[in-house]
C-alpha cells in the first residue's frame, strides 16, 4: 500500500489530510490511534553495524541492551547535528532509526559516506514500512492487551508477528507507543487497533513530544545545531564516556567548557499558521536570536520548541515570530540547566 492508497484509506475513515498529516475530529477517548506518516525509518544491518555506528553517533549503543531504544544524533566534523533520531537496537547487527521522513534520505546518505569499510547496509525503508502510534493514559498496558504482548517498560522494544510479518513495538514513554509495520499490513493493523482506540491527528503526538522537550530535526534544520543546543545531552542522547565519534571533539569541548550560548526552550504562541522548522525568532531588536525546531497545533494555540539565545531569554526580552505573534516561555519537564556530568 503506497502513500496515496494509505491516504485514501484513512480519508475513508474520517481523515482530512494536511500535507502528510492526517487530521481527525477531536476525541476525548483515553486511547488514541495516530498515523505517523510524517515519520520515516532508516535500517542499519550487518555484522559490523554496532561497531560502525558507535564511531559515528553521539549515543552509546554498546551499553544499550538489545531490544531497547535511545535518543541520539549524527554530527558532522564541526559538531553540528546532521540528524537526530530514536535509535532502536534489535541486536548488535540490526538497528532502526525513527526520524522525520524528510530527514531520512539526508541521514542515510551522511552515514553511508563513512560505511564503506564496514560490513553494514544502510537503507531508507520509509516507503516499505509505516509507523503507527498508540497514545493515552496506561497505553503500555492497553497496547500489550491489543497486541497480545507482555506489558512493556519505557524504552523497551518488542518484535512481534502480525499476519506473518515482523512488526516492532517501541515504548517511548508512559503515554506513547510506536509500532513499525510493513506497508502491506498497515491497513489490517489499523483496523485491529481502531476497534478499541479512536483515531486522532498527528498534532496530538507532536504535542506530547513537545511538552516533553524532545527535539526533532528536519531537513531544514540539518547541520544547524550542536547537540547541547537542543538539550539532547539531558535526554540521554549524548554519551561523554563512550570515546570518539564524528564531531565528538566539538561536542565535548562545549560541555566541559560550558560554552553553550543557546539552548532549547518550550514556547507557545497564538493560533494561526503553524510556523516551519528553521524559522527565525526575534527578541526586542531586529536581529534573530534563535530558530524554530518543531511546532504543532493544540487547544491552547501553537506549541513550539525553539533554540534561543540564553542571555536574551534570561533578560526577559519579549520573544516573537516574524509575523509578530508573541511567544510565551513554557516549562520543560526536566532541568534545562542540569549538568549531565555531575
Amino acid at each position: 500500500m503506497d502513500q496515496q492508497q494509505w491516504q485514501e484509506f484513512l480519508a475513508g475513515v474520517g481523515a482530512i489530510w494536511e500535507g502528510d498529516k492526517a487530521l481527525f475530529p477531536d476525541t476525548e477517548s483515553d486511547l488514541h490511534l495516530i498515523d505517523l506518516s510524517p515519520l520515516g525509518a532508516v535500517s542499519v544491518s550487518g555484522p559490523d553495524s554496532q561497531k560502525f555506528l558507535q564511531g559515528q553517533l553521539t549515543c552509546d549503543l554498546v551499553t544499550l541492551p538489545d531490544n531497547h531504544s535511545t535518543l541520539g544524533s549524527h554530527c558532522n566534523p564541526k559538531g553540528r547535528m546532521i540528524s537526530a533520531f530514536n535509535a532502536l537496537k534489535l541486536s548488535h547487527e540490526e538497528f532502526v532509526f525513527r526520524l522525520p521522513r524528510d530527514l531520512a534520505p539526508v541521514a542515510r546518505e551522511a552515514l553511508a559516506k563513512y560505511a564503506v569499510f564496514f560490513k553494514t547496509e544502510l537503507t531508507n525503508v520509509s516507503d516499505e514500512f509505516r509507523w503507527l502510534g498508540l497514545q493515552g493514559k496506561g497505553v503500555l498496558g492497553q497496547a500489550g492487551q491489543l497486541l497480545e504482548l507482555k506489558e512493556m517498560t519505557v524504552g523497551e522494544l518488542r518484535p512481534f508477528e502480525f499476519n506473518g510479518e515482523r512488526a516492532i513495538a517501541q515504548a517511548l514513554n508512559d503515554r506513547q507507543l510506536a509500532i513499525l509495520v510493513a506497508n502491506e499490513q498497515s491497513k489490517s493493523l489499523w483496523q485491529k487497533l481502531g476497534a478499541t482506540a479512536e483515531a486522532a491527528g498527528y498534532d496530538r503526538w507532536q504535542q506530547v513530544q513537545i511538552e516533553a522537550g524532545i527535539p526533532q530535526l528536519h531537513a531544514a534544520t540539518s547541520e544547524m545545531f550542536i547537540p547541547q543546543m537542543t538539550n539532547l545531552h539531558l535526554l540521554g542522547g549524548v554519551s561523554f564516556k563512550k570515546g570518539c565519534y564524528t564531531g565528538q571533539e566539538v561536542v565535548a569541548r562545549m560541555q566541559f567548557r560550558g560554552a553553550a550560548k543557546r539552548r532549547l526552550y518550550r514556547t507557545r504562541c497564538a493560533s494561526g499558521e503553524v510556523p516551519a522548522p528553521s524559522l527565525e525568532i526575534y527578541g526586542e531588536g531586529e536581529s534573530s536570536i534563535g530558530n524554530l525546531v518543531e511546532a504543532c497545533r493544540s487547544e491552547q494555540g501553537i506549541e513550539l520548541l525553539a533554540v534561543l539565545t540564553i542571555a536574551k531569554v534570561a533578560a526577559g526580552e519579549q520573544l516573537r515570530l516574524a509575523d509578530g505573534r508573541a511567544l510565551e516561555i513554557m516549562e520543560l519537564p526536566y532541568d534545562a540547566d542540569a549538568d549531565p556530568l555531575a
